[in-house]
Order: structure tokens, then C-alpha cells, then sequence
């Protein structure tokens, strides 16, 4: 990375406030840049949850990323969708942009990376995938609200959202409060997601479109969450059984 050009770029206020000091120096943002590192600071688990995100995606399908990553995410998911799908990574910070574009320059067919605002981006084309990894918890209250409406809306019929994040921990995990600890000085949105279910960021009209099956992993520390748009077949082959059922429930609520 060019670190004269780096230094004259922006980040959003409450990056630079918490992150700017990483994604301002290159060195650390290398050093970090790698799966040790990454299982390091999730406690091993962080195989198992790339592991989890890959098996939900098939071969040759669109995907969108909201959120660069550090360690060998982006690449497992690249080899997944394979040589003829599309991988487009969007981020907002410049740093990011910089770092993943000099790594993977080149390395995968079908990848794209580009400067975007996830709180801001227009559905003019729709993924079979979109993802979520370890992005809301960085990220404040009002922001994630935007991200989950957004990843939504980027869904086609019959796609999906996955978000994979921290989780509220079992009250009797071992390192439940030296986790709250440590986030609350250096991670301080990630408790949000111990006090919220993420599919309640989003607006009751759009989360009535989705399907919502949950995992979590090492005692609840972290989870998979898969929102399932539904398609117009699955609604009108629903529909048909409530009416054979006898049942009075609308579209609405399923």
C-alpha cells in the first residue's frame, strides 16, 4: 500500500475513531492478515465458521460481500462460486480497498472489489448470495439496521442473506465476561448483538419475506444466521396447504 496516498483518505468518524489507528498502518493490517491471527481472536472458532458460510453457497452462483475480511474468508469463498460466478466485495474504507486489491489482483475470476457504502447501495442488480462475516459488530446501531435492510433487499427470490457474528454466550461460558470486557474497550458494538436478534434490525414488512434459520457455535459465542427469500412458488404452494388446512392465516404471516 502506498502509505503517502493512504494517509490523505478519510475513513467515517466512527471507524477512525476506534479502527483508524489499525487501518491507518499497514504493518498491523498485514500482521492480522492471516488465519493464526484470525482463529487467535475467535477463539479458534474461525475455520469452523468460514467452513459454515462456504457450505451455503453453490458453485457458479452471484455473490455479493458486504465487508473486506482479514485471513482466508474472501479466498474459500472465491474457490466455492468457482471460476464462472460472480464475487463482488464492496467496502467502505479505502484502506480496505487498497489492501484486498493488491492482494487478490488477478487471483480469481469473477472477482470484484469497489469502494461502497453498505448503509447507501441501490438494488440495481440482485445476488443469490449475500454476506455478512463479522461485520455488524463493527459497525453501531443505526448502521446495522441500514446493513440488514440492505443485505435484504439484494436478495433475489429464492436467494439468500448470511450473517455470521458474534452471539450472546451461554450465562455459564467460561469466557463470557472476559469477552464483554475486552469488547467493551476495544469492540464496543459488538454487545448490541448479545441484546438483539439480528433479524430484528430489520423492517417487519421485509423480514415477513424471509425464512430464518439460526446456528451458533462454541457455546453461543457465535451464529450463522440464514435469511431465505422466499420465492413466489414457495408462497403460493404455502398458501394452497392453509387453505386445504382449513387454516385462516394470510400470506402475510407466512
Amino acid at each position: 500500500m502506498n502509505t503517502n496516498i493512504a494517509s490523505k483518505k478519510e475513513l467515517p468518524a466512527y471507524i477512525d475513531f476506534i479502527y483508524g489507528d489499525l487501518y491507518k498502518n499497514s504493518d498491523r493490517c498485514s500482521s492480522l492478515d492471516n488465519t493464526v491471527a484470525c482463529g487467535f481472536r475467535t477463539f479458534f472458532q474461525y475455520k469452523k465458521l468460514v467452513d459454515s458460510l462456504t457450505k451455503e453457497i453453490k458453485m457458479n452462483q452471484s455473490v455479493l460481500q458486504m465487508g473486506i475480511t482479514f485471513g482466508n474468508q474472501i479466498d474459500e469463498v472465491a474457490m466455492a462460486i468457482g471460476s464462472y460466478g460472480q464475487y463482488d466485495i464492496m467496502d467502505i474504507n479505502p484502506y480496505e480497498i487498497d489492501r484486498a486489491n493488491e492482494k487478490y489482483w488477478k487471483v480469481y475470476n469473477g472477482m470484484k472489489i469497489f469502494k461502497q457504502d453498505a448503509t447507501k447501495i441501490k438494488p440495481a442488480s440482485k445476488y443469490d448470495v449475500v454476506i455478512c462475516f463479522m461485520l455488524l459488530s463493527m459497525v453501531p446501531s443505526a448502521t446495522k439496521t441500514k446493513i440488514v435492510n440492505n443485505a435484504l433487499q439484494m436478495a433475489k427470490k429464492g436467494g439468500k442473506v448470511i450473517f455470521i457474528d458474534w452471539h450472546n454466550p451461554l450465562s455459564y461460558h467460561p469466557l463470557r465476561y472476559v469477552t464483554r470486557m475486552y469488547n467493551r474497550l476495544y469492540h464496543p458494538f459488538v454487545e448490541k448483538l448479545w441484546d438483539r436478534d439480528i433479524s430484528t434490525y430489520a423492517e417487519p414488512a421485509l423480514r415477513s419475506k424471509f425464512m430464518w434459520h439460526k446456528s451458533t457455535y462454541f457455546g453461543r459465542m457465535f451464529q450463522k444466521l440464514v435469511a431465505v427469500n422466499k420465492s413466489a412458488k414457495q408462497i403460493t404452494e404455502k398458501a394452497k396447504k392453509i387453505t386445504y388446512n382449513g387454516n385462516t392465516i394470510g400470506l402475510a404471516d407466512f
